[in-house]
């Protein structure tokens, strides 16, 4: 099997673009198996030869996204099972809620979390990981709160999962969750309307506007749903 990570570098090197493309052919017509990773799409690669463009097309393309909240723990988890590490759950949470994109700074923030624990001969806490956090992302990024922790918590509220609430299902239950979701996500955030409506399975922006009318509208007539949705709003304090 060959594995070669960033392809993209190769663009603009011709004589190392033709080597590959023998090689390709070698390993594809022999049957193995071929895996590259790149940070775009092929066709938007610009100086990279046509030919390896489309042998590159002919096989399947996977769009690899960050790992979501549930994911994220379960890295963690499994890092802190492997090493024998007895890390409680809310502090694994709050790291993984914390560090959203970097897997390696995530993993670096619970080795550098035990390490100050250790020094310190303090118990692992969310307190103490704030501190950890807060070194590696900064105290105004850790204060702010993403897409992501809202969408959480009133999945949570409703006992949905993350990926119901951003999926595709149109049950009564889910798309009131959902719609709360996406009037919380614009009260609270400085998220843009497209980016809410991405967040929430690509929606157009025009759904995240009628989200947000419906709940206001709701919030003003029915007390029980205004009292609902302010008790949704503390947890974020």
């Amino acid at each position: 099997m060959l594995l070669l990570d960033d392809v993209q570098f190769l663009v603009g090197k011709e004589q190392t673009q033709e080597q590959f493309f023998h090689l390709f052919n070698d390993l594809f017509q022999k049957g193995k198996q071929i895996v590259l990773t790149i940070d775009r799409h092929p066709n938007e690669l610009k100086g990279l030869k046509e030919r390896l463009i489309s042998r590159f097309q002919s096989g399947l393309i996977v769009d690899i996204q960050p790992p979501d909240l549930e994911t994220r723990i379960a890295i963690l988890m499994k890092k802190a099972e492997n090493e024998n590490l007895n890390i409680p759950f809310d502090v694994i949470e709050f790291i993984a809620a914390s560090i959203k994109e970097d897997i390696r700074s995530m993993e670096g923030a619970l080795i550098k979390l035990l390490a100050l624990a250790s020094l310190k001969k303090e118990n692992i806490t969310v307190d103490l990981s704030r501190q950890v956090i807060e070194d590696i992302i900064g105290q105004e990024a850790l204060s702010q709160l993403s897409l992501n922790q809202i969408s959480t918590v009133v999945a949570r509220a409703y006992s949905l999962t993350d990926k119901q609430l951003i999926g595709k299902t149109r049950t009564m239950e889910l798309v009131k969750a959902r719609h709360i979701a996406m009037f919380l996500c614009r009260e609270l955030t400085s998220s843009s309307l497209i980016s809410i409506g991405n967040y929430f399975g690509k929606r157009d922006h025009s759904t995240v506007i009628h989200a947000c009318k419906a709940v206001e509208e709701k919030i003003h007539k029915d007390a029980g749903f205004a009292k609902s949705i302010k008790t949704i709003k503390n947890e974020f304090n």
